[in-house]
């Protein structure tokens, strides 16, 4: 079956150096519960976490999400997607593609209802 079609956009040490950046970002920004960096076919590549979550599920839900807002812009004749967000009571998610030259990557945050997205 060989590795999943979306891990080749990056090399092992790009992989790498996301995973630092990531534990970082959930580290230092108040109020994130969690961030994915995933391949557009829904792999995770990257994850951190405040708490217990599931990066594989949550990449691929932010995948399929992203590609039905797309969907829903084009229907609309809105444009090219940028950001999604999704706000509950609990919480905000906020979903985005990521271009590359190499292909386009997933990037998707959840933090806590205080947290101010900007």
């Amino acid at each position: 079956m060989g590795e999943p079609r979306g891990v080749a956009v990056l090399e092992d040490w790009e992989v790498t150096a996301v995973d630092a950046r990531l534990r970082e970002f959930t580290e230092s920004v108040d109020g994130v519960r969690a961030a994915v960096v995933a391949s557009v076919d829904g792999f995770a590549l990257a994850q951190s976490a405040t708490q217990q979550s599931s990066g594989e599920r949550l990449a691929a839900m932010t995948s399929a999400m992203l590609a039905l807002a797309s969907a829903v812009g084009r229907e609309l004749s809105l444009g090219t997607m940028e950001v999604l967000m999704l706000e509950a009571s609990e919480g905000k998610v906020l979903m985005q593609s990521i271009p590359l030259a190499r292909g386009s990557l997933l990037l998707m945050a959840a933090c806590g209802q205080r947290s101010v997205i900007g």
